[in-house]
C-alpha cells in the first residue's frame, strides 16, 4: 500500500512526496490523501488514453497521480494550466513510453506556471523528452529522460528541457542518450541544477543562454561534453552569472552522434567549455579522463564569426545586461555577446584528460591541439585568446588578460592560452601554445573583476 503525501508550495517552488513500500505495485486509493486542490488517481491499467484525457481537461492547480507501471503513449501529454502537477511512484516504477507514437511530438509538453514533474521516467520521444516552456516555477524532481537506442541520431534532441522560463529547480534526476542534451536549461533565469545524473548524450548538461544559475553536485560521465556554457547569437537572453561547481565531469568520450547544430562541432572528450560566456565560476569540480581536455574558455567567434547574427537590439533583451560592459554592435542601439570574459575557475581537481585529442571534429579542434601540443597532454584549462591584443608562445609580459580570465586558483591543473583564431589548421601558419608557470600569470587574479556570482534562491 502506498500513500501520496503532498504539500503544495507557491508557484512550484516545492513539492515533497512521503511513500511506503508497494507490494501490489500499484497505488492505494487513497493515494490523493493530503494534496491540496483537485487530485486524480491514473492507473497504468486505465491506459494512456485516460490519461491524455485528465491532461487535455485539466483545471488549474491538479495534481495527476500515475500509479505503477508503464503508459503505452499515442501523443504528447500536453498539458496548459497554472499548478499542474504530475506525479509517478518513482522513476524506475512508472514509466510513460512514447516509442509506438507515429508524429513528430514532444513528450510530456507543459506551458504554465507552478509546475511540478516528479518520480516517473519518459522514454523514447521522437522530440523533446519532457518540455516546459514559458512558466514561472519550474520542478523537475526524480524523473529520467531516456531512449533505449544509444547513440542515435534519430533520438529526440532533449531530455529534460526548461525553456524561456524563470525559479527552475532540475533535482536528483537522469537524462540519457539524447542526440543533442541531456539535460538543457535555455533563455532561462534564476535555475537550480543539483544532484543529476546525465551520460549517453552529446551534450550532458547545457546552460545555454541563460542568466543566474548554480550548477552543483552532478555527474557527467560519457557523453561527447560533460557540462557546458555558453550562447548563442540571437537569443534574447544574454547569458551572465553562472556557477559550475563540486561536480564529477569524468569519461565523457562518447561518440558525437549529433544530426546538426552546435553540439554537433563537439570534441570528443570535451569536460567543460564556456563560450560567448561572462561572470563564470567553474571551481571545485573532479575532473579525470576526458580524452580531448578538462575545461576551454572560448569565445563565439570560434562557432560564428559574422559579428552582426550576434547583434541584439537593446530594446528586446531580456534580464540585466547594463553592467556587464558589452561591445556595441555596427547597427544603432544594439550590443554583442560572442566575447567570453570575466571567468573564473579555481580549485577544480584534474587527471588522465588531454591524452587523445579527438581528430574528426568538424572544426578540427582536436587535431589542432594534437599538432600545436606535439602529442603532449593537453593543459587543464585552456583560453582562446581572443580578442586579446597581446599574445606570446614564451615572453610572459608580453601576454595580455584584457578579458579578466582567472585561473590562478587552479593550482592542481595547467593552463594554456591558443592564439586560436590566429590558427590556421591545416596547413598554414601555427604559433606553439603559451603555457606559463603556476600562478599562470598574467592570468593569476582569483576573483571576478565585480564581485563573486551571487546564489541563487528561488522563491
Amino acid at each position: 500500500m502506498r500513500t501520496a503525501k503532498l504539500m503544495t508550495l507557491a508557484l512550484g517552488a516545492g513539492l515533497a512526496a512521503g511513500c511506503g513500500d508497494n507490494d501490489n505495485n500499484d497505488f492505494a486509493v487513497n493515494s490523493c490523501t493530503g494534496v491540496t486542490g483537485t487530485c486524480q488517481e491514473i492507473k497504468a491499467s486505465d491506459g494512456s488514453a485516460a490519461l491524455l484525457t485528465a491532461a487535455n481537461s485539466i483545471e488549474a492547480n491538479t495534481t495527476l497521480v500515475l500509479g505503477a507501471g508503464t503508459f503505452k503513449m499515442t501523443d504528447a501529454l500536453t498539458i496548459r494550466t497554472k499548478g499542474a502537477h504530475l506525479i509517478g511512484q518513482g522513476m524506475d516504477k512508472t514509466t510513460l513510453d512514447f516509442g509506438s507514437t507515429t508524429t513528430q511530438t514532444n513528450g510530456v509538453d507543459a506551458v504554465g506556471d507552478g509546475f511540478l514533474i516528479q518520480d516517473l521516467t519518459v522514454l523514447d520521444v521522437k522530440k523533446d523528452g519532457i518540455r516546459v516552456e514559458s512558466t514561472n516555477g519550474v520542478v523537475f524532481r526524480r524523473i529520467r529522460a531516456t531512449w533505449t537506442a544509444e547513440a542515435s541520431m534519430t533520438n529526440g534532441a532533449y531530455g529534460i528541457y526548461p525553456v524561456k522560463s524563470q525559479n527552475v529547480l532540475v533535482e536528483n534526476s537522469e537524462a540519457h542518450n539524447a542526440s543533442d542534451a541531456g539535460l538543457y536549461v535555455g533563455q532561462c533565469q534564476h535555475v537550480i541544477v543539483r544532484n543529476n545524473l546525465v551520460s549517453g548524450n552529446v551534450a550532458g548538461l547545457e546552460i545555454e543562454n541563460t542568466e543566474y544559475a548554480d550548477v552543483y553536485g552532478n555527474e557527467a560521465t560519457n557523453n561527447t561534453g560533460g557540462i557546458i556554457v555558453f550562447d548563442l547569437p540571437g537569443n534574447p537572453i544574454v547569458g551572465r552569472d553562472i556557477r559550475v561547481r563540486d561536480n564529477k565531469i569524468h569519461d565523457n568520450n562518447h561518440v558525437n552522434f549529433a544530426s546538426g547544430g552546435t553540439v554537433a562541432v563537439i570534441p570528443v572528450g570535451t569536460g567543460t567549455f564556456a563560450m560567448a560566456s561572462r561572470r563564470v565560476e567553474i571551481t571545485g569540480n573532479t575532473y579525470a579522463n576526458n580524452n580531448s581536455f578538462d575545461i576551454s574558455l572560448i569565445s563565439g567567434l570560434v562557432v560564428e564569426q559574422d559579428l552582426t547574427k550576434w547583434e541584439l537590439p537593446t530594446a528586446t533583451v531580456v534580464g540585466k545586461y547594463d553592467d556587464l560592459g558589452l561591445i556595441p554592435g555596427t547597427a544603432s542601439a544594439t550590443i554583442t555577446n560572442f566575447r567570453s570574459e570575466n571567468i573564473l575557475v579555481s580549485g577544480n581537481h584534474h587527471s588522465g584528460s588531454g591524452t587523445k585529442p579527438d581528430h574528426d571534429d568538424p572544426k578540427m579542434l582536436g587535431l589542432l591541439l594534437d599538432t600545436i601540443f606535439a602529442n603532449d597532454p593537453i593543459d587543464s584549462v585552456l583560453y582562446d585568446a581572443a580578442l586579446e591584443h597581446g599574445f606570446d608562445s614564451t615572453v610572459v609580459a608580453t601576454n595580455t588578460n584584457d578579458n579578466h580570465m582567472c585561473v590562478g586558483g587552479n593550482t592542481e591543473g595547467t593552463f594554456a592560452t591558443l592564439n586560436l583564431l590566429s590558427q590556421n589548421m591545416p596547413p598554414g601558419t601555427l604559433f606553439a601554445p603559451f603555457r606559463p608557470a603556476k600562478p599562470f600569470a598574467p592570468f593569476d587574479c582569483v576573483a571576478l573583476n565585480d564581485g563573486a556570482v551571487a546564489e541563487v534562491v528561488l522563491p
